[in-house]
């Protein structure tokens, strides 16, 4: 999982034990969205921070919005989808985030000049095929958003005759049919109990 942030990097420890490690709240959420990436069937997502700072260089599909533990707040999580080409980082943050996306990568980050390289389990997905899986994948995240689970489930269904592999479909549409605990409010967030 990849989260841009402001963190504490360096040396800790005493004279008898000591290492080079990295603290603070961004790295936690960092590390609870790289757990997340196997219920949502992802090899890497993305915090806010870190699409907005990435923005221009690559693509993103929103997966939904989910709370982790240890923190309080709703995250809202992306995955990276390809890589735009020509596009030139412009600042540090932005040269951050996308150097922590090849990282993740383990790779650089590949591009193909004049088109984009999608990077995620859509690779498999005949270009012609991209625009109706999209469209259907954020038909169903809308509905899922705002309760409207019937929607979702059709649009997730649909999603999934393009895409039966897809991560994200398949738990989104689980989730969908599994439907609202009577007496909860829906509000559309996914909530992980684990680390």
């Amino acid at each position: 999982g990849i989260n841009t942030d402001i963190v504490l990097v360096g040396n800790f420890g005493c004279e008898y034990r000591i290492s080079y490690t990295a603290l603070g709240d961004g790295v936690n959420l960092a590390s609870r969205l790289e757990a997340a990436n196997k219920p949502f069937g992802t090899v890497v997502l993305v915090a806010e921070s870190t699409r907005i700072g990435a923005q221009g260089a690559f693509a993103f599909r929103n997966v939904g919005f989910i709370t982790v533990p240890g923190k309080v707040s709703v995250v809202a999580v992306y995955e990276p989808l390809y890589q735009i080409c020509n596009v030139h980082p412009t600042s540090t943050s932005r040269e951050a985030s996308l150097s922590a996306m090849e990282i993740a990568f383990s790779v650089p980050i590949p591009t193909v000049y004049g088109e984009e390289r999608v990077l995620n389990s859509w690779r498999l997905i005949p270009r012609h095929l991209l625009d109706e899986l999209s469209r259907r994948y954020h038909e169903g995240l809308s509905a899922f958003i705002a309760g409207e689970l019937p929607s979702a489930q059709e649009a997730f269904s649909k999603a999934m005759e393009v895409a039966p592999e897809d991560g994200p479909t398949k738990l989104l549409l689980q989730l969908s049919r599994e439907g609202k605990n009577p007496g909860v409010r829906w509000d559309g967030v996914i909530h992980f109990a684990h680390k």
